[in-house]
């Protein structure tokens, strides 16, 4: 019935839901005209675009699955999740071409189509982009370009396959709780009963808002919160393929969306943008940080830069995983409490267990957070044991995802996170130290933008880890380096129990922080620097 509102905004170029509808329909009847069948598993090497989002609704619709690999990966790494799913159809940029097509060698890949951000861009922006971005690359034989995988669908079916509620509409790579990377497979239903769990806040989300979209597709919360979740919503999607960090702050005085889902280290760049120093941001409403935990240091700053440029509400947050379709828990508009992740959403239950056990732990008292959701997906793709790991049927008969997170539940429902149970440090004497109590403490001094804590190994005892600070400061703070780790100390001696306190030496500030693909602090790498 909203036929003619704004869908999809993509660099200026605006699709209705009637266009998104007949292109949807234009990429089932294409992906049939290329021999994709029901129960097919397409790659997908791309960032997001208008073609990637019909592309996910037009697989749905013919009964195939699409397998979400991020571009930036190698050759070995593309080459790997190809032979994962047997995909004998892949998609992608045209700017990571040679990478796929090699990564495509020795696998039972036949036919390769080549988008390009061009595409749907408005014209005069097309011939731009062509121009300082030549495509360069030399096709092998069995490329279709996707104007001419298109024009391929003309005289194929556009029906869609029977509503089936456990299909798989995508695969999307994760390291999970035990490590290594798996693939985890969402179903239509993951998606829709998250899109409805965000229906039931009506007085955050009303039809006709506008969402930017800066997170990537190879991640659920790319898909499930930037894509399908708005549209359901009737929202209008501004589409930011490849966000430059830096313009982040343009990008929202120019759309001023009232809805964006992003990571903590979005938020800190905005309020420490100067180009949104005296601008008015009332039309802020939901601007939500998942994917990480957000320090409480971190938490004043960007709520202290909304009040002051007129948001009506806090900075929202939300906790969850890939394995339940992104989010579990929501703290948003009024309903939140500082350093909390916020309450379970509709339709899900959360509670704190014993660590690898049924044993539900007291209000207040710190275990393992699992999660009883209609989103959990359907397992990781071909690992039977992995799934039996993180999804256990309990003795109430109901369905628990272990999360291998460590938090606590307050006497009002809302759940704090500690650290996820890899990151947690053990010491000699076996006290656990958790990154976040230290986090929480460096990241309230004004002159620190960032800090990630992480274990390494203590040489004077024959086993046991100490935990070792990270700090990235303000740029004006650079020129007081030893002034302000004397400060960091002095602060852990006063506010941090004895055996959680980092060593003098255990202080080190670097000029930024390393970052996975999906935007979250690298503490792996920064692990890998101290041993």
């Amino acid at each position: 019935n909203h036929l003619n509102d704004t869908a999809l905004d993509y660099y200026g170029r605006k699709f209705t839901y009637a266009d998104l509808i007949v292109n949807v329909k234009k990429t089932a009847a294409a992906l049939r005209g290329v021999g994709v069948k029901k129960g097919d598993i397409v790659t997908v090497v791309s960032v997001m675009t208008p073609e990637v989002i019909a592309l996910f609704y037009a697989a749905d619709m013919v009964g195939a699955t699409l397998n979400l690999v991020d571009p930036r990966y190698s050759v070995e790494g593309i080459r790997e999740y190809i032979e994962e799913v047997d995909s004998h159809l892949l998609v992608c940029l045209n700017v990571v071409y040679e990478r796929c097509r090699q990564a495509a060698k020795r696998t039972n890949v036949e036919k390769v189509i080549v988008l390009s951000p061009a595409d749907s861009l408005p014209p005069v922006m097309a011939v731009g982009y062509k121009l300082t971005t030549p495509d360069k690359n030399k096709y092998a034989s069995n490329v279709i370009r996707w104007k001419q995988f298109i024009k391929g669908g003309e005289g194929q079916s556009t029906a869609a396959e029977p509503y089936d509620p456990d299909h798989a509409c995508v695969v999307v790579h994760t390291g999970g709780t035990t490590g290594s990377p798996k693939g985890v497979m969402l179903t239509d239903n993951c998606f829709n009963a998250l899109a409805q769990q965000f229906r039931a806040y009506d007085k955050l989300f009303h039809r006709g808002q506008k969402l930017m979209n800066i997170m990537p597709p190879f991640i659920a919360y790319g898909y499930a919160c930037g894509v399908h979740l708005p549209l359901v919503l009737g929202f209008t999607v501004i589409i930011i393929p490849n966000l430059d960090p830096a313009k982040l702050g343009s990008l929202v005085l120019k759309y001023k969306p009232e809805h964006m889902f992003g990571v903590p280290t979005h938020y800190q760049q905005l309020a420490a943008d100067p180009k949104l120093r005296d601008k008015d941001l009332s039309f802020i409403i939901n601007y939500a940080a998942g994917g990480d935990s957000l320090s409480r240091g971190a938490e004043q700053t960007v709520n202290d830069f909304l009040a002051a440029h007129g948001a009506r509400y806090p900075i929202a947050k939300g906790y969850g995983m890939t394995e339940v379709s992104s989010a579990a828990t929501i703290a948003a508009g009024n309903v939140t409490k500082p350093g909390s992740v916020g309450i379970p959403m509709v339709n899900t239950v959360v509670s704190i267990f014993e660590p690898g056990t049924e044993t539900e732990l007291p209000i207040g008292q710190r275990g393992e957070i699992c999660i009883c959701t209609p989103t959990a997906m359907k397992g990781y793709y071909n690992k039977p044991e992995e799934t039996a790991y993180l999804l256990r049927r309990h003795a109430d008969g109901q369905l628990w995802a272990h999360t291998g997170d460590i938090g606590s539940m307050d006497e009002d429902g809302f759940v704090y996170l500690d650290a996820r149970i890899k990151r947690i440090i053990i010491r000699h004497d076996g006290f656990k130290v958790f990154p976040s109590m230290i986090e929480n403490v460096i990241s309230r001094h004004p002159a620190v933008q960032q800090c990630c804590v992480v274990g390494y190994a203590d040489t004077d005892h024959t086993q046991g880890r100490l935990p070792f600070v990270f700090v990235v400061l303000e740029p004006a703070a650079t020129g007081k380096k030893r002034q302000i780790l004397r400060e960091l100390r002095q602060l852990c001696l006063e506010e941090l129990p004895e055996y959680v306190q980092p060593a003098a030496s255990a202080y080190k500030i670097i000029p930024e922080m390393p970052l996975t693909p999906a935007g979250k602090a690298d503490y792996r790498k920064l692990e890998e620097e101290v041993g």
